[in-house]
């Protein structure tokens, strides 16, 4: 579905041959137009100009247009730099000037009174060239940021109908951004905004212009087909087993916290009329559209890796998300400005905030028995401790994501002894180790969770975890 934007109502525009169009995309930019003369702005040097069939090539030139604002700014940038080689070079004579005088003129007190006077006008000439310095130097970091370079480009030839002039990516940024309101405890208010901005060198006006949230160019090779082969198995050695069985307790640890592949259709084109995007390196806000959906909300911690309760909100978008960079309001202030989101189990997950009520600490379970044998298999007991404190004076429903080791060898085995609670507890042990718990603490109430677990594995293939 593609989503009109209008940016300026408009009645009665008739668009001819000649309107001007804007495409753009994620790494390049296309601008066609009819230009006024050779004149094309202070575009990069890997632009391209197509004049219908022809390429033309972009030169650089001193002839600068005073209608162009841009070329405006640079004449002001030389007149300062003209004010500053001015007032270099009359303090340069003015030394001079001095050197000669106290030569030639005998009188000391003739010689004090042109010392003085040219001291004067010297301080005034040194004054005047730092100022001149300085506007130079910012309005040199102001253009930098509207413009690639100070050499206005021009087309080499002239072009009777509209140019196409391709521009690379970089300099036309394009950033998708999502506003969630989670004001009301059941719902949540969504808003898609585009943010756009120029320094391109040349400023963007187009009857119609179209976004493209992909790239321009795309290389793709052909895909051959690869045999899946059977190979006999090699035995490795038993210092190389407990040399690959540490790597496998690492690629656990991720296991939880790793991103979901995000699940995208194909990327939205938007389409906006009377787009004016001029290249001043200001931001340029759009709205694409807003919508409320239904949501969940619940109050996650994941002990073995943070301590910090997160607010965490799940919902089904209308439309697909192309990007997961969010903003998060609540009753009209900014909760937090840069929320990173994801896809997972086919809602998508937004932690919104951080609940400083909960206070979470977790440390390794003490045991007085931890390890017997049985014939060669030795039958290790390990488990931790998650101490919970909730400071409100609200009832906390807290999800809390932990794990158990996960077996890599056939030989070992890891089972789940008991999870104990001083508060009402529901547990799920799911794949890969993940163990989930639901605890409801009253207000100004503690809890204490205790997670013990076994493992058993070959006396002489010992396991690390």
């Amino acid at each position: 579905m593609k989503h009109i934007l209008p940016m300026v109502a408009v009645a009665g525009i008739c668009l001819s041959l000649q309107a001007a169009t804007f495409e753009l995309y994620r790494d390049g930019a296309v601008y066609t137009y009819k230009p006024a003369g050779t004149f094309v702005g202070f575009v990069p040097k890997q632009s391209r100009a197509e004049c219908g069939d022809r390429t033309l090539s972009i030169v650089s030139s001193t002839e600068c247009p005073k209608e162009s604002r841009l070329c405006r700014e640079k004449a002001t940038i030389e007149r300062w730099s003209l004010d500053s080689a001015y007032a270099q070079r009359r303090m340069t004579y003015i030394d001079a000037l001095m050197k000669r005088a106290e030569v030639k003129i005998a009188d000391p007190k003739a010689v004090l009174a042109m010392a003085e006077k040219a001291a004067q006008n010297y301080a005034t000439m040194q004054k005047r060239k730092e100022m001149a310095d300085k506007e130079v130097k910012w309005r040199r970091e102001a253009f930098s940021k509207q413009a690639p370079s100070l050499e206005p480009q021009h087309l080499a030839k002239a072009c009777d109908g509209n140019v196409k002039l391709i521009l690379p990516g970089r300099f036309i940024s394009f950033d998708m951004l999502y506003i969630a309101d989670i004001s009301d405890e059941k719902k949540v208010g969504i808003t898609q905004r585009i943010e756009l901005r120029n320094r391109s060198g040349i400023d963007i006006e187009a009857e119609r212009a179209t976004l493209y949230y992909q790239p321009m160019n795309r290389y793709l090779r052909p895909i051959r087909f690869s045999p899946w082969i059977v190979h006999d198995r090699a035995v490795p050695k038993a210092g190389m087993m407990r040399k690959m069985a540490m790597p496998a307790a690492s690629e656990n640890l991720a296991a939880d916290i790793a991103y979901a592949a995000v699940e995208t259709e194909n990327p939205r084109h938007y389409r906006i009329k009377e787009l004016k995007l001029p290249s001043n390196g200001e931001k340029v806000d759009i709205s694409v559209g807003s919508w409320r959906v239904d949501a969940e909300r619940e109050e996650r911690v994941y002990p073995y890796r943070d301590l910090r309760v997160y607010h965490v909100v799940r919902f089904q978008p209308n439309v697909p998300v192309e990007t997961n960079r969010w903003r998060i309001l609540e009753s009209g202030k900014v909760v937090a400005s840069n929320v990173s989101g994801e896809y997972r189990n086919g809602r998508y997950t937004l932690f919104v905030s951080v609940d400083e009520d909960v206070v979470v600490q977790r440390e390794k379970m003490v045991l007085k028995e931890k390890e017997s044998f049985f014939g060669g298999t030795v039958r290790k007991k390990d488990g931790y401790v998650i101490r919970l404190v909730n400071q409100s004076n609200e009832t906390k429903r807290l999800k809390i994501v932990d794990r158990i080791p996960v077996a890599v060898r056939s030989d070992v085995e890891v089972k789940l002894l008991s999870v104990r609670c001083d508060q009402t507890i529901e547990k799920r042990l799911l794949e890969k180790g993940r163990l989930e718990m639901d605890v409801s603490m009253p207000p100004k109430s503690h809890a204490e969770v205790r997670v013990l677990f076994e493992v058993s594995y070959d006396k002489e293939k010992p396991i690390v975890y």
